[in-house]
């Protein structure tokens, strides 16, 4: 119950803020990525509600055991249309949109998230130009350990000019890349966590990943990252694994 009246509060707020909800949190940053309105995302929840109510089960396509844990759950809006929607929002991937339906907390009560497409599909892209590094030269370019399992990029070995970094969700900042030890692309959210440790009073007691306090408060999970807890008041990675 406590978990339902939290979800409307956030479609509330975001109702209330139409235009700015899910907008980057500094001014002047605008709508540059077809931004999900609270609509379309209390409609897919509504549908989401429904189609589990009937089928005993979530409407979520088939997954890797691997899949990180925000990318797990995506939507399988072929089962919801049209006996639940009509079509998928604009904002869907599906639809020409810059977003994956995702769900959290699917073992108890599905709550309906977004994932950024653009910065998923950059990992996978950094993801094959790393490949292709290491087929040439028989090791990946990385620099130093950073955190357990996670390493930073040699990028001038890989030809890049600079840190490959994807734009924040949340705020008007750039994230840095790092690769894990799975060959993974991992996004650095620790910028975005310690923002709303900083500015805000998160319940993080007991937690032992802190990613869910960018869940709590934006409608849009930290896609290909990595747990993180907090040492010395910062966030930083964990040795726990999705």
């Amino acid at each position: 119950m406590l978990r339902r009246i939290k979800r409307l509060t956030i479609f509330a707020v975001c109702l209330f803020f139409v235009s700015g909800c899910f907008y980057p949190q500094d001014t002047g940053s605008g709508d540059h990525r077809g931004h999900p309105h609270a609509e379309q995302l209390q409609s897919v929840q509504i549908a989401v509600e429904e189609y589990e109510s009937a089928h005993g089960v979530p409407p979520i396509g088939d997954f890797e055991g691997d899949t990180n844990l925000y990318e797990r759950y995506q939507v399988d809006f072929q089962a919801l249309i049209p006996g639940y929607m009509q079509e998928a929002p604009a904002s869907a991937y599906e639809n020409g949109g810059n977003y994956h339906y995702t769900l959290i907390n699917v073992e108890e009560e599905p709550e309906v998230r977004v994932i950024d497409a653009v910065n998923l599909q950059a990992a996978r892209e950094l993801e094959r130009d790393i490949r292709e590094y290491e087929r040439a030269n028989e090791f990946p370019p990385i620099k130093d350990m950073i955190g357990p399992g996670v390493f930073e990029l040699d990028y001038e070995r890989l030809g890049y000019e600079g840190q490959p970094t994807v734009e924040s969700p949340y705020f008007a900042t750039n994230l840095p890349l790092y690769l894990g030890e799975n060959g993974e692309v991992i996004i650095d959210y620790s910028s975005d966590l310690n923002r709303i440790l900083q500015e805000g009073d998160p319940d993080i007691e007991d937690e032992d990943d802190i990613r869910s306090i960018l869940t709590d408060e934006f409608p849009v999970a930290p896609v290909s990252s990595r747990p993180y807890t907090i040492e010395n008041g910062e966030p930083a990675f964990t040795d726990k694994r999705d």
